[in-house]
């Protein structure tokens, strides 16, 4: 059993060296890796040459990513990519918390500032202010 943690400390401890000044899993990589997987599945149903080479590529750009030692290069690329998401993310919030709070409330999108407004259900016609802005507008609940 000795021999197995020390070959497991010594593992990591070259993996750990061989990636230092690595760009690394980011949030991009992360991304196009689940891409990759999610082709690699439907391929396997499939079986189409066009979404194997897309997966391949996908693949192949993830790990070029990960292992890449231009890392500033990759930051600026992974920041473009977090501003590209913020919004499916930010709607994707919205959804989760309109479906857990159902049946007390509704929410609404300030169009100004686009922030999130809850107001509880059954109020009828009302005057809702965002708190961000105040901007005001009237709403059904």
């Amino acid at each position: 059993m000795d021999k197995v943690k020390q070959f497991s400390y010594r593992f990591r401890s070259n993996m750990a060296r061989f990636m230092y000044g690595r760009c690394g899993f980011d949030d991009m990589a992360r991304f196009l890796n689940l891409v990759a997987i999610i082709l690699l599945v439907i391929n396997m149903f499939l079986n189409n040459r066009i979404i194997y080479i897309m997966f391949l590529l996908t693949y192949g750009y993830t790990l070029f990513r990960v292992f890449s030692k231009n890392i500033a290069k990759r930051y600026s690329e992974n920041q473009k990519f977090l501003q590209l998401m913020k919004r499916p993310k930010s709607m994707s919030k919205l959804i989760q918390m309109q479906w857990r709070d159902r049946k007390t409330s509704r929410y609404y999108v300030c169009k100004e500032c686009r922030q999130h407004i809850r107001v509880p259900k059954g109020k009828g016609r009302i005057e809702i202010t965002c708190p961000n802005c105040k901007n005001k507008f009237i709403k059904t609940t």
